[in-house]
């Protein structure tokens, strides 16, 4: 019996030694998955990740972070489906504060000490000059909003040559319609042009690259950023704040008042059943506090060295354990180090792989172009909007919308010969003016006429001379490839930073995404055209310049026409993505809707889109046929 007893206790005890891990994780949200949102810029990313590591190193917590936009995680954390919004701010979300109201949602700590800073801006050598930099103050009397309209023409907008353009945040985010109220507020919409940055990313860079160049750029900011730590910005005062004004200011009900922005406060909220049933990691998130030159600092190296939040919050743990070390128990704190140590021996010991990157040497030539030739290349993107893309846009604006229709009507009836198609598409088009899109439907649908027509005078020439010659077409073969099978985003970074934000920078990622199709279709239709064909026409003793209009071009007409078909579609398919650096037009609707998760709007302007697509893809399809009429006149000859 004695020695049952003493196998029992032994038995217990090795159990006890070797799962002290299952039993924190079975104690750790009653052993459920944590599940954090994904938050997708860079401060939330990083605080996201530090948490998540805090949570499965040190508390032994299974967790994970799920996608989705800011609107369907916060959705997802009022129902418990999500635990965790590591980044929220203060006030900024009706869904959370519907949440809070309701009780199902919290918001813990304050995880950036003194709170985030937001306002407007401009860099800080327009007022203060940059001796460094040979950079003489533009504008040493900025002060406030009252001082901005003297110098709306240090900010020109150039699509409206009359105003300046203010950069506001983009199209969808809390901030929007904050700084839109503002602008109004402040009776500067008659002297500033409210542009909306198609993305944050967009946003940044186009202060980056004003800054670079020492260009004057008004725009709204905040912190944590990188930029914070990058740059040197002069903060434009909007006077005393005012919790009621600011109040009616975000929710735009009321009369509104005058006041400086909220200092918003950042904390990490929470489901209300996850904090019942974890005390200990809200007591963790209570604690957890950054000062701002340290978040800054790590957005910066995460934009700077192309880091994931994981690996910038690897980084933190290893660099600043003096910071965190105060958020956690010391026996928490000891298993952090101890996963810390593992990681680090793992790493050195399985990488298979040297540490260096072309990123880096890519970055530094196009900052050196950008630098050197920023100047040439913006007054060529004064030339291309000034010259073609506006007059284009305003003269089918001026056009009345029945003209419009008529016109798409004649095409129609010309091209296909069919009455009832005729008829649904005036139909479609018509629906889309009804919903209140005519104007988003004309912008969109001149950049793809100027991208189209620019793609056709560039494509089929150089299609031709290829046709023609084998060594030009082996060396476009790879070019083309790299074109066509490149995503589509990538094209906006170049452009983006050499163009600015806007119409301009859209039309030539568009341009460069869509011409690769027509070229190709150029070479093989001429390439497919009977050799017995052109034989017959030189013995009739034809020129070069009229075997190729007279006889090979009408022959390869269908696969030309289908060329030119898969370059509209292709400058079509770019609308969205353009709407991200700031094109105007049906995109931004389908973007804002995606960002505010407004199925209605997004699906609205999705449809529109698709409707401007079929009404141009069965026209150009149609015009690369044989006529109806040609074979009927035929027939009636044979007859």
């Amino acid at each position: 019996m004695k020695q049952l007893l003493i196998s029992l206790g032994c038995m217990v005890l090795l159990l006890a030694g070797l799962a002290p891990g299952q039993a924190a994780a079975a104690s750790c949200n009653n052993g459920q998955v944590i599940k954090l949102a994904d938050q997708t810029w860079e401060s939330a990313s990083f605080t996201t990740h530090v948490i998540r590591k805090l949570l499965s190193d040190g508390y032994q917590c299974q967790t994970e972070i799920v996608p989705g936009t800011p609107a369907a995680t916060e959705s997802a954390l009022a129902q418990n489906d999500l635990q965790i919004i590591a980044e929220q701010w203060s006030g900024r979300s009706p869904i959370i504060e519907d949440g809070i109201k309701a009780g199902a949602v919290q918001v813990v700590g304050d995880t950036l000490a003194g709170g985030a800073v937001q306002g407007w801006y401009v860099p800080d050598y327009l007022v203060h000059g940059d001796a460094a930099r040979g950079i003489e103050p533009l504008a040493p009397k900025l002060r406030s909003w009252e001082d901005l309209p003297q110098y709306k023409s240090l900010f020109t907008d150039p699509e409206v040559p009359g105003k300046g353009r203010f950069l506001n945040c983009p199209a969808g985010w809390v901030c929007e319609q904050t700084n839109s109220r503002l602008l109004a507020l402040h009776g500067l919409e008659s002297d500033y042009t409210n542009f909306r940055a198609g993305t944050g990313a967009a946003l940044d860079s186009a202060i980056s690259s004003a800054y670079d160049q020492g260009k004057p750029i008004l725009f709204y900011y905040w912190q944590p950023a990188g930029l914070m730590a990058k740059y040197k910005f002069h903060r434009i005062e909007l006077g005393p704040f005012n919790k009621a004004c600011w109040d009616t200011i975000v929710s735009g009900e009321g009369e509104l008042c005058p006041s400086d922005f909220l200092v918003a406060k950042l904390g990490v909220a929470v489901s209300q059943p996850f904090a019942q049933q974890n005390p200990d990691l809200i007591a963790l998130f209570e604690r957890l506090q950054f000062q701002p030159a340290l978040l800054n600092g790590m957005i910066l190296l995460m934009t700077e060295q192309r880091l994931s939040g994981e690996a910038a919050a690897d980084q933190f743990l290893r660099l600043h354990p003096e910071v965190w070390r105060e958020w956690v128990p010391d026996s928490v704190a000891e298993r952090i180090i101890t996963a810390l140590g593992i990681d680090t021996a793992s790493a050195a010991d399985h990488s298979i792989f040297p540490e260096w990157s072309g990123a880096d040497f890519v970055n530094r030539q196009l900052m050196t172009v950008v630098k050197s030739y920023g100047e040439s290349f913006r007054r060529l993107s004064d030339f291309m909007l000034t010259a073609v893309l506006l007059p284009v846009e305003r003269g089918l604006q001026a056009l009345p919308p029945w003209a419009f229709l008529a016109l798409v009507a004649a095409l129609s009836w010309h091209a296909t010969r069919k009455p009832v198609a005729t008829v649904l598409y005036v139909a479609c088009l018509y629906l889309i003016g009804a919903v209140g899109l005519w104007d988003k439907l004309i912008q969109t649908f001149s950049l793809v006429l100027v991208s189209t027509v620019i793609s056709i005078i560039l494509g089929i020439p150089v299609g031709i001379l290829a046709a023609r010659s084998r060594i030009l077409r082996s060396v476009l073969t790879p070019v083309l490839d790299v074109m066509q099978t490149l995503p589509s985003f990538v094209y906006l970074i170049p452009v983006l930073m050499l163009f600015g934000l806007g119409k301009v920078p859209a039309l030539f990622a568009t341009i460069v995404y869509a011409v690769p199709p027509l070229i190709r279709l150029t070479i093989l239709g001429l390439r497919q055209v009977d050799p017995t064909i052109m034989e017959a026409a030189q013995a009739f003793g034809v020129t070069r310049w009229q075997m190729l209009t007279r006889v090979t071009l009408p022959l390869a007409r269908p696969s030309i026409m289908a060329g030119i078909n898969q370059a509209t579609m292709m400058a079509l398919a770019m609308v969205v993505v353009a709407s991200m650096i700031g094109a105007r037009g049906l995109g931004e609707d389908v973007l804002a809707g995606i960002q505010t998760l407004d199925v209605g709007r997004g699906l609205q302007a999705g449809v529109a889109i698709v409707i401007l697509a079929i009404v141009i893809d069965r026209i150009t399809q149609a015009y690369g046929q044989p006529r109806r009429r040609r074979r009927r006149f035929e027939r009636k000859e044979k007859s």
